[in-house]
């Protein structure tokens, strides 16, 4: 950014020739004419009605001593009612651990064959615990035993035979004497192996209890408290599993009125509702959503979400005797009073009671004494008022639209920022310094981004040299061949195609919170992670670049309909994500800076992005980013390239489509061939090689991917270099082979392990 770039003033705001003393000399009569309009005569004049209320004074003092005195004694009586509601909670699910500790005394006595005995335990069990979901004993070898309540009483018997491939699964319904009524005999689905419980009790030493999940049966939220059954030595007998529904937890806690109005609900570190009285709905939108717990976001009751999501900002206070801390938040104008408590360690994920209460059923004591302290003193009230409402008036409201306006250019929303109208000359002498910082950083916006921006604003700090090593997913972008326009299309034309693209990738690439750091001719380059760290860098910008390719579908169509008919079609855009350590920060001298990533996995990054042509797809990425994002986005491994200096070779996977979006059989099928055909090729076996990628050019002659790979098949080599090692005379080893990528220079060493730069080095056709 240039260090002294003259920056736009709006004309309406000029001083004009006059600065200095002259511009004070101008202003002084009007200053002594406008005095009244002083902050400090405006403050005396405040402080001088203020002392007409005292009398209101002394009844508000009184009445804060009586609310504080009221909230205090409510907080108490909360705390120690909620103590009971979390001590019956708990009572529920160490009702749930008892039972699986029996269990698993059971079954390490009589082992998994003696399901009978096993059934009548566990039938026993949930009609002595209703709150209870089911209870299930789970053996190595996928068998299971399950008496359950919900949808209906039942046992459940899965057995399976020696090889552990066929699985035989016995339904049995219940009455509540644990009579057998009907049966179904049908083939198993289910593998009590895959479940989260089971692998999370053979990994703990004794009982745990599981994340929240909806359970296969009822298609309800709860949690498994399970634990894993040894032998003497050592060996897995089975696993006990004990189901609660979070639904047992809501009906216990609509039993409960700690309070008049008062709310008590269960919620999790992540604001998930665990359990929460049926008194409280959610909102329509949120109501039929089954795929996970509802946020306390959803619910309709919004003093009961203020009181959860502001209590770090909201008024707060401890108890005078049992030291109970509380929070007071504030709803449509009324106050309430939220409490909360912790349950023991080792019961749900971070589950706490939060109980929150109206105020006016606190206070109406303090309530009254007021009104009597205001009867008194209501003509004083009344002629205090209006004066300090005239003031509050002039005074305060343009003060809140200059803090907004401070707020908004420290977000860099400059775009909402509003000038202030106000009789003060303070006030305008603010708004007006206000407008012309926000103006001129409007200016600036074009040249720094906005995250260096607002953390430049925030920190305070100066902007020097200086830069960090971080691990960042880098995103280029860029069409695979521009070349072909230049001689067909007149620049004004080919500029227009350019912008278009950059605008609709930069919006996109944004929107997915990354961080743009260059332009370079029609390409992109783009990161995650920096300045702010980000989770799920990898992933982010793998969506990028599918929301990328997608959106370029509507430019092409904007394009088809406005060129002329000799006009040839644009080239498409490429793309290549890679993920790895860079040096990030303000690069450059003290007199012009620019904030950059830079380093060698940055110049691969670049590099990459022109393989596409050569492998004739649209996105590439390295392993080192396949590797993060496999379970969320089909992909196709291309190829491995050989690096020198002792590193491993370099994988290349196509980005195919996110999971979401599943792919034809067709081509499934065509990326497992792809692949099992690279790895024959890899293995030196040839002839299925060949074969594999045979196939594959008989049905797509066009990938020209499978091209090459069969052309190394019939050369029999899998780098069309002897064990991927460069002959005498060819260019060091350290770069991909000439006859795998064409004539293109690339920099492709081993820049995954180092940030020492390296220069780039020229690859020649063989």
């Amino acid at each position: 950014m240039p260090a002294n770039r003259a920056l736009p003033v709006d004309p309406g705001l000029s001083d004009g020739p006059r600065r200095g003393p002259e511009r004070l000399a101008a202003t002084a009569p009007k200053a002594r004419v406008s005095l009244i309009r002083s902050y400090s005569v405006a403050f005396v004049g405040l402080f001088v009605g203020l002392l007409v209320l005292t009398d209101l004074a002394t009844s508000s003092i009184a009445y804060r001593h009586a609310t504080r005195v009221s909230l205090d004694l409510a907080a108490d009586t909360l705390s120690e009612a909620s103590a009971k509601v979390v001590a019956s909670t708990t009572a529920l699910l160490d009702g749930a651990r008892a039972f699986a500790e029996i269990g698993a005394l059971a079954v390490a006595e009589r082992g998994l064959d003696d399901h009978e005995a096993l059934f009548r335990l566990f039938g026993r069990q949930l009609q002595l615990l209703p709150g209870l979901a089911s209870i299930q004993a789970a053996g190595p070898d996928g068998d299971l035993i399950e008496v359950r309540s919900t949808p209906r009483f039942a046992s459940r018997l899965i057995r399976r035979d020696e090889q552990g491939a066929a699985a035989t699964e016995r339904l049995v319904f219940r009455n509540r004497a644990f009579e057998p009524i009907a049966h179904i005999n049908e083939p198993a689905a289910d593998d009590p192996r895959d479940q989260a419980w089971y692998q999370q009790a053979l990994a703990a030493d004794g009982l745990v209890w599981s994340p929240v999940y909806r359970f296969a049966a009822a298609g309800e939220p709860g949690v498994t408290a399970a634990v894993a059954v040894r032998d003497a030595a050592g060996a897995l007998i089975g696993v006990v599993g004990v189901d609660i529904a979070l639904r047992s937890l809501s009906e216990l806690l609509a039993t409960q009125q700690l309070a008049r109005g008062s709310i008590s609900l269960v919620v999790d570190g992540a604001g998930r509702l665990i359990a929460f009285p049926p008194s409280l709905k959610l909102a329509p939108a949120s109501a039929g959503q089954d795929s996970e717990l509802p946020m306390i976001d959803d619910l309709q009751a919004r003093w009961v979400v203020d009181a959860f999501r502001l209590r770090t900002d909201a008024r707060t206070g401890t108890s005078g005797i049992k030291r109970v801390a509380y929070v007071v938040t504030e709803t449509d104008g009324k106050g309430y009073l939220g409490v909360e408590r912790p349950f023991p360690s080792g019961v749900g994920d971070d589950w706490r009671l939060l109980t929150v209460v109206p105020e006016t059923s606190l206070l109406e004591s303090a309530r009254r004494l007021f009104s009597q302290a205001t009867a008194i003193s209501f003509i004083l009230l009344l002629i205090a008022s209006v004066a300090v409402s005239y003031l509050a008036l002039r005074l305060l409201q343009p003060l809140r639209r200059l803090v907004r306006n401070t707020k908004l250019v420290r977000e860099f929303r400059f775009a909402e920022v509003r000038r202030v109208q106000s009789w003060f000359n303070e006030i305008k002498a603010m708004d007006d310094a206000l407008w012309r910082m926000s103006q001129g950083l409007r200016a600036l916006e074009k040249f720094v981004p906005k995250d260096i921006g607002r953390q430049l604003i925030t920190t305070g700090e100066r902007a020097e040299p200086g830069a960090e090593v971080r691990e960042l997913a880098l995103l280029v972008t860029g069409a695979s061949e521009m070349a072909s326009l230049c001689g067909a299309l007149s620049p004004e034309r080919i500029t227009e195609r350019i912008a278009r693209d950059i605008d609709v990738f930069t919006e996109t690439i944004l929107r997915h919170n990354g961080t743009i750091d260059n332009f370079l001719g029609e390409s992109i380059l783009a990161f995650w992670g920096a300045p702010v760290a980000i989770d799920r860098s990898a992933e982010r910008s793998c969506l990028a670049a599918l929301a990328c390719r997608d959106a370029e579908a509507e430019l092409r169509a904007g394009w088809a309909a406005t060129a002329a008919a000799d006009d040839p079609p644009p080239p498409h855009n490429v793309f290549s994500v890679h993920y790895g350590r860079v040096i990030v920060g303000t690069i450059g001298s003290r007199q012009r800076m620019n904030w950059t990533a830079i380093g060698d996995n940055v110049t691969l990054a670049w590099d990459l992005h022109q393989l596409n042509r050569h492998y004739g797809t649209r996105i590439l990425i390295t392993g080192t980013v396949q590797q993060r994002v496999a379970e969320r986005f089909w992909t196709r491994r291309l190829d491995r390239v050989p690096r020198g200096n002792g590193a491993p070779p370099l994988e290349l996977f196509e980005l195919v489509d996110s999971r979401e979006r599943t792919p034809t059989a067709a081509r499934l099928e065509s990326i497992e061939r792809y692949e099992t055909g690279l790895r024959a090729l890899f293995d030196a076996d040839w002839a299925t090689a060949e074969a594999s990628f045979t196939a594959l050019a008989e049905r797509d002659p066009q990938d020209a991917a499978v091209a090459m790979m069969l052309a190394r098949c019939k050369a029999c080599d899998a780098y069309l270099w002897t064990d991927g090692q460069a002959p005498a005379g060819e260019p060091d080893a350290n770069l991909i082979a000439a006859r795998a990528i064409g004539s293109r220079s690339l920099n492709l060493g081993a820049a995954d392990d180092g940030l020492a730069t390296s220069g780039a080095q020229e690859v020649q056709d063989e």
